[in-house]
């Protein structure tokens, strides 16, 4: 898993990649708790994003989220926003969440890399 965890990586998240392994996705460790609003800019294949609040429970899931087409200005890309204080975001491909059953409610749970 990658991690976002400085302004930088955030910013950038999964843009300028061709795809990424099922088993793989991009945690986000927001500055804080609050809304948050992304977008696809630079994306090459489409995502689910997992809001996901302060103790670790799934608020939402923005399901296949379609990538922009290559030229797409900023001002033109969607937004996409958590609607609720969140301090964490999973992105996952496409319809991955479906699969897994990860909706609204959902705990979860994982073993930190040392």
């Amino acid at each position: 898993m990658d991690v976002a965890d400085t302004y930088e990586r955030r910013s950038l998240g999964l843009g300028g990649r061709d795809e990424m392994a099922r088993e793989v996705g991009m945690w986000f460790d927001m500055p804080g708790i609050g809304n948050a609003t992304f977008w696809m800019r630079g994306m090459r294949f489409p995502i689910d994003i997992v809001w996901i609040s302060d103790d670790f429970v799934v608020t939402g899931v923005a399901e296949r989220l379609p990538f922009p087409e290559p030229g797409t200005p900023d001002s033109a890309l969607p937004r996409y926003s958590s609607g609720v204080p969140i301090r964490y975001v999973l992105e996952i491909n496409a319809g991955l969440a479906e699969e897994l059953g990860i909706g609204e409610g959902s705990a979860v749970s994982f073993t930190p890399l040392p």
